[in-house]
């Protein structure tokens, strides 16, 4: 395409058409003006002039180039767009109406008459050749016309034919105006000399004459849509509401994705043209793309709106997609209540329907840890609360721990505390399959659980506890903690327990270097420490070297933690480095009495600092060395008690259990 006459169309400039259509030229020019050398298209996208100003907007030029060249409205891009496609999909609404509407165009003038005489016998000619080779040529051969053979002429091929044929072409040019230009002198009234065109020229005066609906929908496109559906795809909502007022019928066609117009309406959530449908009386669908249909996809619409779906349309809830879903999974799934409580307020056994996996909208609700939804459709449907999905799993089974505390204050729920699914898996038992540690210990705690059930394989919770392929899993170890406190039994199979034991150690030098750093450092600091004794040494005569605070009983607990720490260190080192060339057993056992004596180092050093601070800084600060010591005191009981620490959860738990009981029996008191 000219560059000129790209940018001209992008930008608007129509002076640009008025210099192409003024211009003294002779007929061959004025065809080769709609062939090729100005008009031709974009290298990549096959747009044409129509298709570039129709994208930018430019409602003016779209309206001059129609009126001069009307055989561009037709044409179709590489994705199969018509320019009037083009507007609808960026929203350019007075665009649309320019091309949408052919009443809508600028007048023609006298002196463009015979530009669009030709025009017309050149569109005709092209149409013609098109309808021949359609379905047999691809889009570049549909392009084809008598330009196509002007063209070729001047690259050097075909040269006879092609002038034969040009000059049969200019004589019918020059006839077509000489029987215009005596119409005209003999009187003959407009509509007459229109007449008389459209019928010789089939020119631009015969688009005056096209029906608008037949220019909406008569062109389905490559991909199946129509103006209509990408107006409303691309949320153009005023577009799509001139569009159907233009043809009211296009609100049944249903596009290459099997997608209505009301389904896109309702995704893009344009209400107005969902209203505008809603109100009239003249049919229009509701599907959607897998089997869905508006309800499906209304989850964000106003409550008017789905009210009166509902009302014209009752079985849009009943209806399913490829998935087994209803319009109700959905609003579960989103959360969305409203739309959930006015389906089921119309029809409640909707609540029952399930999906290809078993799921009713309560199961998915239970699932996904929706409590308010479960309790609104329990409300609504109460016999939903039997609904099992194809494993045999009740909601019990699929709620979180919140949602089960919920579930559990409902009085049907207590029947199906102890029913199993298919396997024989009561709530309890999948709560400890799946780790959950916190439903489990709910379950459990309630009097109404049956410890003590067991599945088709004959185990019971306790047993499940056991009985896995991991590792050292600490909420194993405390489920099995919490049941066995709260009495649960084993089950009537002997089991083989896996998880309590600790994995062996296949190599102990990497222990044996670690242990051997530690008491090294240890016996370094400790050995220095006597060197630089706290309180420093006396330098009278008398008593050279000695301690100045030998007597202080701080001091002398300074000097025996020391003494330990260091003598403990030296003899794990040694001890270690004896055990390098030795047997696995026996490298074992050094490794369990070397981390003693490492351990009782470290404990040594942790005393010896504390005295060491004590003996220095209490005459002058006594708070701060007992808070110095209250920190110290802390650490050394942290290491020291590690079980209570690591298991404090079951003892809550148990704590916990004893105070339900007493307050059940002060209720029972009472």
């Amino acid at each position: 395409m000219d560059q000129e006459l790209y940018k001209a169309a992008k930008e608007g400039d129509v002076s640009c058409l008025s210099e192409i259509d003024g211009r003294n030229i002779t007929e061959v020019e004025a065809m080769r003006i709609q062939d090729g050398i100005f008009l031709n298209r974009t290298q990549h996208g096959n747009n044409n002039i129509l298709h570039i100003a129709a994208r930018a907007g430019r409602d003016t030029f779209v309206a001059e180039a129609l009126r001069r060249f009307p055989f561009l409205s037709d044409q179709v891009n590489s994705q199969g767009d018509t320019p009037l496609l083009v507007a609808a999909r960026f929203g350019h609404l007075q665009v649309v109406k320019t091309l949408a509407e052919p009443n809508n165009e600028l007048p023609m003038q006298d002196d463009d008459m015979a530009t669009a005489v030709e025009s017309g016998t050149n569109s005709r000619s092209s149409r013609r050749q098109r309808d021949v080779e359609e379905g047999l040529v691809d889009h570049q051969s549909e392009q084809g016309t008598v330009q196509d053979n002007v063209a070729t002429m001047e690259n050097g091929t075909n040269s006879s034919n092609i002038s034969h044929h040009q000059s049969d072409m200019e004589e019918r040019l020059l006839d077509n105006r000489l029987e215009q230009a005596t119409a005209v002198e003999n009187g003959t009234n407009s509509r007459d000399k229109a007449t008389t065109l459209e019928n010789e020229t089939n020119s631009s005066s015969s688009r005056n004459q096209r029906d608008a609906e037949e220019v909406l929908v008569d062109r389905q496109l490559i991909h199946g849509t129509t103006t209509l559906h990408e107006a409303l795809r691309n949320g153009h909502e005023e577009v799509a509401r001139y569009l159907l007022r233009l043809d009211p019928e296009m609100a049944t066609l249903v596009n290459g994705a099997g997608e209505s117009p009301l389904f896109l309406a309702a995704e893009s959530c344009c209400e107005s043209f969902m209203l505008d449908i809603l109100q009239s009386s003249r049919s229009y669908s509701t599907k959607g793309p897998d089997g869905l249909n508006v309800l499906h996809t209304a989850r964000d619409c106003s409550v008017g709106i789905i009210s009166t779906l509902i009302e014209q349309k009752p079985d849009l809830m009943r209806q399913r997609d490829d998935h087994g879903k209803a319009a109700i999974h959905y609003a579960v799934e989103a959360s969305y209540w409203v739309l959930a409580h006015l389906m089921l307020k119309a029809d409640a056994s909707i609540a029952l329907f399930p999906d290809n996996d078993g799921h009713t909208p309560l199961l998915q609700a239970a699932s996904s840890g929706y409590d308010f939804s479960c309790k609104e459709i329990l409300k609504m449907c109460p016999e939903s609360i039997e609904a099992r999905n194809h494993e045999g799993r009740h909601a019990l089974h699929l709620c979180k721990c919140r949602g089960a505390r919920f579930l559990m204050r409902i009085p049907e729920i207590l029947e199906l505390l102890n029913e199993g699914d298919d396997e024989g898996n009561t709530p309890l038992h999948l709560a400890i399959k799946e780790n959950d540690y916190k439903k489990a210990m709910l379950l459990s705690s309630s009097n109404s659980v049956d410890l003590g059930a067991v599945n088709k394989e004959g185990l019971t919770a306790l047993d499940l506890c056991c009985q896995t392929d991991e590792k050292n899993i600490p909420e194993k170890r405390l489920m099995w903690l919490h049941l066995a406190a709260h009495g649960a039994p084993c089950g009537r199979r002997p089991i083989v327990y896996k998880v309590p034991v600790r994995e062996r150690v296949a190599d102990y030098k990497p222990l044996i270097n670690t242990m051997a750093l530690v008491a090294t450092l240890i016996a370094t600091v400790t050995f220095a420490a006597v060197f630089t004794m706290p309180g420093g040494y006396d330098t009278s005569p008398d008593n050279l070297g000695v301690a100045n605070l030998v007597k202080n009983a701080a001091l002398k607990a300074f000097i025996v933690s020391d003494t330990i720490a260091m003598s403990c260190s030296i003899t794990a080192v040694l001890t270690l480095a004896l055990s390098v060339n030795r047997g696995r057993e026996l490298q074992r056992r050094i490794c369990i009495m070397s981390w003693v004596l490492v351990g009782l180092a470290m404990r040594g050093t942790l005393v010896a600092f504390v005295c060491g601070i004590f003996v220095v800084i209490a005459p002058k600060a006594l708070w701060v060395a007992i808070f110095v010591c209250i920190i110290c005191g802390i650490a050394s009981v942290a290491v020291e008690l590690p079980v209570p620490i690591v298991f404090s959860p079951v003892f809550i738990a148990l704590f916990q259990s004893d105070k339900q009981q007493w307050r059940k029996a002060r209720r029972q008191i009472k």
